[in-house]
């Protein structure tokens, strides 16, 4: 009985499978619980790391196994002394093909699911660009330029006298010269029929302006003898002195947020709720 060998074409075919698979000598010999040389022999030749033919075959055998590959014709030595050789051709499994199916055809699905998210990208900024308002009638709608309701003008003699005891402050007059730039009664202001009337006890100065410095934000109007009227409005920390003959009328819904001078003396409020004010002249001493 013919009993089959390992031949050099087995050896060969081992090597291209191990090579293919990025595996090194150490590396099959490790998975495969063998020695590097008997690895070498199978692919190389030689007899010295197996017990005899037989088992060396057997373990070719099982390593093209491994690699996938199954030996469809197994081939005993010849009788003849012109031994005619052995004809192997390399079978691939059909597994690594579908495998190779399956990831390219993944590959081209996402590189298509990218082309199309790219597109809906493209569209959706196209759309954004061409909904967008420009830019300059955007800043002449959201930010108009408030207009100057109280005109200045030079304060009176005793201002600089004003300016050291009072704190500092921009100052306008609601002089009688310019009356075109300042308000009448009918001013968007909410007057009330009633007020407080106020009148500082021990004036210091003369009753030619208010001074008032704000707490918080807060929109007032100010009011002098003659009817002129004064929008004002001022940020936390900023202060402001109107000039104008007295008495001097103060109106805003958040009045106990200004802190009001007047003839040199700061003017308490009765009660926070107060909305208006009216502030009369006393005589100097």
């Amino acid at each position: 009985m013919n009993k089959p060998q390992w031949t050099h074409e087995h050896g060969v075919l081992l090597e291209s499978l191990r090579m293919k698979a990025g595996m090194s000598h150490a590396a099959l010999a490790r998975r495969a619980m063998l020695s590097v040389l008997q690895v070498e022999q199978l692919e190389q030749g030689g007899d010295s790391g197996f017990y005899n033919a037989e088992i060396k075959f057997a373990t070719g055998k099982k390593l093209l196994q491994f690699f996938g590959h199954t030996l469809k014709v197994e081939v005993a030595p010849p009788i003849s002394n012109t031994p005619e050789p052995l004809q192997v051709v390399p079978a691939q499994s059909p597994e690594p093909k579908k495998r190779a199916f399956k990831v390219a055809g993944l590959s081209g699905a996402l590189v298509l699911m990218a082309m199309l998210l790219a597109l809906f990208w493209l569209v959706q900024q196209s759309s954004n660009s061409s909904n967008k308002p420009a830019p300059e009638v955007s800043s002449k709608v959201t930010s108009p330029q408030p207009s100057q309701e109280v005109t200045t003008a030079a304060p009176i003699s005793s201002s600089a006298t004003d300016n050291q005891t009072l704190p500092a402050s921009s100052s306008t007059s609601l002089s009688t010269a310019q009356t075109e730039t300042s308000r009448p009664l009918n001013s968007p202001c909410a007057w009330e029929p009633t007020e407080t009337e106020i009148q500082p006890a021990s004036p210091r100065k003369k009753g030619e302006y208010v001074h008032v410095v704000a707490i918080d934000n807060v929109s007032l109007c100010i009011m002098d003898g003659n009817q002129r009227v004064a929008n004002v409005t001022l940020a936390p920390g900023q202060a402001r002195s109107i000039y104008g003959p007295a008495p001097f009328k103060l109106y805003s819904t958040q009045l106990a947020l200004v802190n009001v001078y007047f003839q040199g003396v700061y003017i308490k409020l009765p009660n926070p709720e107060v909305r208006q004010i009216k502030l009369k002249p006393a005589g100097m001493p």
